[in-house]
């Protein structure tokens, strides 16, 4: 009887049959399998517990780095920005160099005159460049520079600059205006010179064909001829000059 108080007993009473069945399970192997359950449920909860904290880790620092990136976007486009507003304000005093204006942001003045006449110049400076001769009219190698300094019969003098480039290339007005000469040129050949206002002219020399007429308006980048190598001229290339108040000065000072 004593045997049998140490093990427990397990009666099942199946539907089909008349006999009873018993099962006895000592209570040390009932003890040891449920603290192996009991252990192994711990050690569910705990993985569990700790598997989700690691996933709502993993979460954050996805989120986070999400954030991080989106802020280095942002840093990397204000930081464009600001180049590019600096890019804007350098051209704006080139251009008020270029045509002799005094920048009048220069001054000591209170901070919203200076805004509003910012917003002014920005516009005014806009209107500037389309009929600033800054426009390159052909793209190639600069075989001859600009140099007035000596004497005009002087083989050095150079009115403007010669720009190699292959014959039947496109030939773009420098900036707007009217079309004041066409034709032909005994030294420069076929040539166009272009009347830009604020007293700047643009003269385009050794054309192989013209495409524009006297008095004609032409834009900012517009075709107006085709490159060659007409009247004195041993390759073909362009000649292209700028005058201010009629007279000659140096193209680059212009051309960005």
């Amino acid at each position: 009887m004593g045997k049998m108080k140490d093990k427990l007993s397990i009666i099942v009473v199946p539907h089909d049959v008349k006999k009873t069945r018993t099962y006895r399970i000592p209570y040390r192997v009932l003890y040891t399998i449920l603290a192996v359950l009991g252990a192994g449920l711990v050690a569910v909860i705990i993985f569990v517990a700790t598997y989700g904290r690691l996933i709502l880790k993993t979460n954050e620092m996805i989120s986070m780095q999400r954030q991080l990136d989106e802020l280095k976007e942002r840093n990397r486009k204000m930081r464009q920005v600001v180049i590019n507003m600096g890019k804007i304000q350098g051209l704006n005093e080139q251009l008020y160099r270029m045509l002799g204006i005094e920048d009048t942001l220069r001054g000591e003045q209170p901070r919203r005159n200076r805004d509003a006449r910012g917003m002014d110049n920005g516009r005014v400076a806009a209107s500037m460049l389309q009929t600033t001769p800054s426009f390159w009219p052909v793209r190639g190698f600069i075989t001859r520079k600009f140099n007035t300094s000596v004497n005009e019969q002087s083989g050095e003098y150079h009115n403007g600059i010669d720009i190699a480039v292959e014959k039947g290339e496109p030939v773009r007005a420098a900036a707007s205006g009217y079309v004041v000469e066409s034709g032909w040129d005994e030294i420069l050949g076929y040539t166009i010179e272009i009347e830009h206002g604020n007293g700047l002219r643009t003269v385009y020399g050794h054309n192989e064909r013209i495409v524009v007429k006297k008095g004609e308006r032409v834009a900012r980048g517009q075709t107006i001829a085709y490159s060659g190598n007409s009247g004195r001229s041993t390759s073909p290339h362009l000649h292209f000059a700028v005058k201010r108040n009629n007279i000659y000065v140096d193209p680059l000072n212009y051309l960005l």
